[in-house]
């Protein structure tokens, strides 16, 4: 495993972590002072850039089985906070029965970043591109919380507040991803717009998880799902609403399309302007849509 370079950071004082308990407790004791760090690949640019100046770093890549990946028929795919993008990219049984999940973790930065960055990492930062969250949304995803107080379990869609800030408290971490098995008839996909190369940050990321009938000629359910369009990952209720109970037609797809861009409420920034985002909310669901139900 690669070690974690503190070259070239402000000043802070390094303490590790054995147990979920014990940085539980050294984040109660340095309360808004601290930061944990498993991967760095966030937290470590953030430093190096000064847009956080921790006083106190928590190590907890050395928590022992934190770094799982579980599957079962009755409980479906568990995932330890501090498994890698690479192990969620290659896993056998996340490209089978999450094929989405996997996509969207190799879609993040470069391979050596993968091999660094963990799941939790990619959520805790909680910035509004990160790739991983669309799609675990859009599968009704939860976050498994520890704090001294014990453990707590909200949807991942709870989980984002705005712009890197998220639902933990001061004394808490994520510890793991479980997300249900899907009904029968379901298929998701991940698509994203990066600024330049696929491994820069999503300029646009739209997930869709369609549930279709026996037939497959009907949309029974469907999640949409926006990335870098809003303060957090952010449904698109009204295009959903748009195909739910519906059958499967170009128009309907171009509809859906159109409230979907609606519902983005993006930022001009570097990356690209607010109105071609919208744009390209547009025509990434609608793609997205076409692929699920093989309406090429």
């Amino acid at each position: 495993m690669d070690k974690i370079s503190y070259r070239h950071l402000p000043r802070f004082d390094h303490l590790e972590s054995k147990t979920i308990e014990e940085a539980c407790s050294l984040l109660s004791e340095y309360k808004g002072r601290a930061k944990v760090i498993a991967g760095g690949t966030d937290l470590l640019p953030a430093m190096r850039n000064q847009e956080v100046t921790p006083a106190y770093i928590i190590n907890v890549r050395s928590i022992p089985n934190l770094d799982y990946i579980h599957y079962t028929d009755a409980e479906g795919l568990k995932i330890g906070a501090l498994a890698t993008l690479y192990d969620i990219e290659s896993s056998p049984i996340i490209r089978e029965k999450f094929a989405m999940v996997a996509d969207a973790a190799s879609k993040i930065g470069t391979p050596q970043v993968r091999n660094m960055g963990t799941i939790g990492g990619n959520l805790c930062n909680a910035a509004p591109s990160a790739d991983t969250a669309p799609p675990l949304i859009g599968l009704e995803a939860k976050a498994k919380i520890n704090g001294p107080n014990g453990e707590r379990v909200i949807a991942l869609e709870e989980f984002f507040i705005g712009p890197g800030e998220n639902a933990l408290q001061a004394d808490e971490i994520l510890t793991e991803i479980q997300i249900p098995n899907p009904p029968p008839h379901t298929r998701g996909v991940y698509l994203k717009l990066p600024a330049r190369t696929m491994v820069d940050l999503a300029v646009v990321g739209v997930a869709v998880v369609v549930t279709l009938d026996d037939k497959e000629r009907s949309i029974v359910d469907a999640k949409i799902v926006l990335g870098a369009v809003a303060p957090t990952p952010v449904r698109a209720r009204q295009a959903e609403d748009i195909i739910k109970s519906k059958a499967i037609s170009r128009e309907l797809i171009e509809k859906a399309a159109e409230a979907a861009a609606g519902e983005a409420k993006p930022i001009s920034d570097l990356r690209g302007s607010a109105s071609y985002r919208k744009k390209m909310v547009n025509t990434l669901t609608k793609r997205a849509i076409r692929q699920v139900t093989a309406l090429a």
